[in-house]
């Protein structure tokens, strides 16, 4: 359940778009300390997280689903809302900035779930 962004320059994507965070640009997203990405909207926020990791080899820019401590299991809700949003955000903001996005249907790394 990893959204995959292929980009010729993972790093800078990542900090683009931690930098839309901050200034506000990019809105219903918030980032905690850890670098870990949460929806800001009271309903959704720290009900789960996304976790970057750069893929230097792949071209990638991952962000794995993180299920809150206390949670058992991830419902399709929570991801389904996650991933939409998050790809949503992606295609409103830095759509010159990556090749493609592909969210996964099945656990891939960094999910950690």
């Amino acid at each position: 359940m990893a959204i995959i962004i292929k980009t010729d320059n993972p790093n800078l994507l990542l900090d683009k778009i931690y930098e839309g965070l901050a200034s506000r640009k990019v809105e219903k997203w918030t980032v905690i300390p850890d670098g870990r990405i949460t929806p800001s909207p009271l309903l959704w926020k720290n009900e789960a997280f996304l976790k970057p990791q750069i893929w230097v080899e792949e071209s990638e820019l991952r962000f794995g689903l993180i299920k809150r401590k206390d949670r058992k299991y991830i419902t399709s809700k929570l991801y389904t809302y996650f991933h939409v949003k998050f790809v949503e955000m992606l295609l409103a903001n830095f759509e010159t900035d990556f090749k493609e996005v592909t969210v996964t249907a099945f656990s891939t790394p960094p999910d950690n779930f």
